[in-house]
């Protein structure tokens, strides 16, 4: 058998409460045509807010705003839903870069925005972890607050392990255990993505960063992750196939037997 997943917060939740170490399988987005292509007609840096519920993210934009003019830059921001109401993926790659303010640890989006080589901004994890226990930025990490905005110190199970040191996944409370299960957020695993400390940090980034250079690195790293994972789930696959030949083979000689 194989238990996969296709992050590593997955993986090591998985682990964490059965004690299965499990296989990453990161998303490749094959099925997108477009890359990074940005144009002087989009000059709009994308924001992605958190969850609609968080109150935070009327409050990061204007105090980003507010820095940007401190700083006298020509940047706009804008929220993806301000700009489109429904958008396609070629709407997206003629934009600069995305800033996020994420709700979740992992995200198809984010899979797509990085497969067609979108520079992207993230807060640090020291950052992302002040603003979730401040405001519970990553709302949808969890299912009690995803679902009634309960905030738990701990989950309904226990741990496989029955000395574990790990703190609980569940734990919406306690900063060590929040900042040690958002570094396995997909957005902490992949090189390339630009990371702010403070709004005004951001800002510093927006003016500063080469973001041709960061997508030509991303398309890089993109073609490297598809031909490494091509090349597990080959092994993957033998494997299966290996061993459902020799479980057919032993089923036909346990039927003649009989």
């Amino acid at each position: 058998n194989i238990v996969a997943g296709n992050n590593l917060y997955d993986a090591e939740y998985i682990r964490y409460f059965t004690g299965i170490n499990t296989i990453v399988l990161p998303s490749i987005c094959d099925y997108i045509n477009v890359v990074y292509n940005p144009s002087d007609t989009h000059r709009e840096y994308i924001f992605a807010p958190s969850s609609l519920s968080v109150e935070y993210n009327k409050e990061f934009l204007d105090e980003l705003n507010f820095s940007i003019k401190r700083f006298n830059a020509s940047i706009i921001v804008k929220p993806l839903r301000q700009l489109y109401r429904f958008y396609r993926y070629e709407n997206l790659v003629r934009h600069p870069a995305i800033i996020y303010l994420p709700y979740q640890v992992s995200i198809m989006s984010i899979f797509e925005q990085y497969s067609m080589n979108i520079p992207l901004f993230f807060p640090s994890l020291d950052l992302l972890t002040d603003l979730h226990v401040k405001y519970c930025v990553v709302r949808e990490r969890t299912w009690d607050t995803t679902l009634s905005g309960t905030i738990r110190n701990s989950s309904t199970i226990p741990s496989y392990y029955t000395n574990v040191t790990i703190p609980d996944p569940n734990n919406e409370v306690d900063y060590s255990a929040i900042r040690y299960w958002l570094k396995y957020a997909d957005f902490y695993q992949w090189p390339h993505i630009t990371y702010f400390n403070s709004i005004d940090d951001l800002t510093s980034k927006l003016m500063q960063t080469n973001l041709t250079f960061i997508s030509e690195r991303m398309l890089e790293y993109n073609h490297k992750k598809k031909f490494e994972l091509l090349q597990h789930w080959k092994i993957i696959l033998n494997r299966l196939s290996t061993s459902s030949f020799f479980l057919r083979k032993k089923t036909i000689s346990n039927r003649k037997q009989k």
